[in-house]
């Protein structure tokens, strides 16, 4: 007897301590109707990482002009303006008196101040660079790669919204169905009540449909927590920031998924969506882009064991009159040429580099070796995939295809046990097993359901099918 009352005490504790906590969410938050495609859209444009990616691709534009700049021309200029003092070899001036006939320094003048300025310009054109070609290559690569970061993030963040949104209406069903027994149960309970008040009855049975009664509470307050945790999920999938709402002490605001967990046969052929998916799968592409990547960049690295040529060009400009400037005379009679220009073609080749074009050479190509072998194992690990898919497609519908039938044998065998149980033929054990069967057949038929739709999901992950969604308002 003890035993049964410290059980019932710890039901009514656990459950007391569950059900307000859920309560008071569910009285600060607010609702609003959500559908899949809504949630999916929601996510592919609002999410803050996809959102990151979709600028990154933006800013792979720039980084192809960084990489196409190699083939461009280069100009140079410069502007300079100042003074000095003295004349260009920085001695006195000598003249003669021409009273006394003495000569006569006059340093007065050699520290005169002079101003100048100058403009300068150089100018280069790569004729022959082997990292030319490869370079402009990287450059367009440099937006694939970014395209397919955000394919790739887009079909598991997709992927997450639509299994997380499956999940919300799962647990509701669940919850419903939880309810739909609660009720049975309780009117369980009232009919022990009253056998036992009438005088019919005894105690244990009381406590037997009690204890009943708290265990599916319990269940029910784990169902709703697990629901809860599900939509606000779905929030951050589609972008809202619920710290924004506590930090405001405003009310929750969290979407109510709508819908029904619909069951659609699937038939697979393995060899056609094998090819399907090594086609269109984002992590695949993203591996091939980074492969091409790394081998330009390894063509762009070996560019420096061949020479490099140039059409260069310079000038200087002094100016004589117009500016702050006054030529200097080196030798009385002779004019300097303050202004100049230059034209042609140099060369540069670096025959010993000590290793370093070799070893980031070998980096690289380190680096795309474990790309392809990567990839190579993903690409075994697609036929793997779709055949866990198809097992679990078919484990589904065979347990879906028992259920259906046991669910109504279930229904009938409860309601016959309730009737029994109010005339006093069948026991508290009885009814327990016959609510517990139809509990078990019901949730197994919804499980079914909910792994079927999983499966599908997965398939459409695994071969990379989320990249068909297309959303008319998204940016």
């Amino acid at each position: 007897m003890n035993s049964w009352r410290c059980l019932l005490a710890g039901c009514l504790i656990a459950l007391a301590a569950i059900s307000p906590a859920i309560a008071q969410v569910e009285q600060r938050a607010q609702t609003y109707e959500l559908t899949l495609d809504d949630c999916l859209a929601w996510t592919f444009r609002q999410y803050p990482e996809i959102q990151r990616l979709r600028a990154d691709v933006d800013g792979a534009i720039g980084t192809k002009v960084v990489y196409r700049s190699r083939a461009l021309p280069q100009l140079f200029s410069q502007f300079t303006v100042g003074g000095r003092g003295g004349n260009l070899y920085n001695s006195p001036l000598i003249k003669t008196n021409s009273t006394t006939g003495a000569a006569m320094t006059n340093y007065s003048s050699a520290l005169s101040p002079t101003a100048f300025s100058s403009v300068s310009a150089w100018f280069s054109q790569p004729l022959i660079d082997v990292g030319i070609p490869p370079s402009w290559r990287r450059g367009r690569l440099e937006i694939v790669i970014a395209q397919q970061y955000l394919n790739r993030e887009v079909t598991d963040r997709l992927h997450e919204a639509r299994t997380t949104f499956l999940r919300a209406l799962y647990l509701r069903d669940l919850i419903a169905l939880h309810e739909d027994i609660d009720q049975h149960l309780q009117a369980n309970v009232r009919t022990e009540q009253q056998r036992l008040d009438a005088g019919t009855g005894n105690q244990e049975a009381l406590k037997w449909a009690r204890i009943q009664e708290l265990n599916l509470q319990l269940e029910l307050s784990n169902l709703r927590g697990d629901y809860f945790d599900a939509v606000t999920r779905i929030t951050e999938l589609c972008g809202l920031n619920l710290n924004e709402y506590t930090k405001a002490g405003r009310q929750l605001w969290l979407p109510k998924p709508i819908g029904e967990l619909e069951y659609a046969p699937v038939n697979l052929d393995l060899p056609r969506e094998s090819a399907y998916a090594l086609k269109h799968r984002a992590d695949l592409k993203l591996l091939a882009a980074l492969i091409d990547a790394t081998a330009a960049d390894k063509r762009i690295t070996q560019a420096g064991y061949f020479p490099l040529v140039s059409i260069i060009g310079s000038g200087l400009f002094i100016p004589q009159n117009d500016l702050l400037s006054r030529q200097t005379h080196i030798v009385q009679g002779q004019q300097t040429q303050s202004s100049e220009g230059r034209a042609g073609v140099a060369m540069s080749w670096q025959v010993i580099d000590n290793g370093q074009v070799t070893g980031r050479s070998r980096q690289i190509e380190a680096i795309r070796q474990g790309y392809e072998v990567t990839l190579h194992k993903l690409e075994q690990n697609v036929p793997r995939e779709l055949a866990v898919v198809e097992g679990s497609l078919q484990n589904a519908d065979a347990r879906r295809a028992a259920l259906v039938k046991s669910a109504a044998a279930a229904e009938e065998n409860l309601k016959l046990i309730e009737k029994e149980v109010a005339l006093g033929q069948a026991t508290q054990l009885d009814f327990l097993d016959a609510q517990r069967n139809l509990l078990s057949v019901r949730a197994g038929l919804e499980d079914a359901t909910y792994s079927h739709e999983i499966a599908r999901a997965e398939l459409d992950r695994v071969t990379g099918r989320y990249l068909q969604f297309h959303f008319e308002d998204a940016p």
